[in-house]
């Protein structure tokens, strides 16, 4: 996990920032086993009650647009634990 969020009434928020290490093998080829082993930890985080969220290294990578995408999703997920 590459950030906790730990919020109020309990919400525990996982971010997940995936590079292609993630997807692919060491020669860059997608992998999925490495996939399903990545979504497998996600459901088990989910069935211990943890929400999990994740941003692909595309997502990032701009720096204007990383911005406004990180802004709107920290906005939305304010607005979904507001008190």
């Amino acid at each position: 996990m590459d950030f906790l969020l730990l919020l109020p009434h309990r919400a525990r928020v996982v971010i997940e920032c995936d590079g292609k290490q993630h997807y692919a093998d060491f020669d860059g080829r997608t992998d999925p086993r490495r996939y399903a082993a990545m979504m497998a930890e996600d459901r088990d985080l989910r069935l211990k009650g943890y929400e999990v969220y994740r941003f692909g290294g595309a997502d990032l990578t701009d720096d204007q647009a990383t911005e406004q995408l990180l802004s709107a999703f920290f906005d939305r997920l304010h607005e979904r634990h507001r008190q």
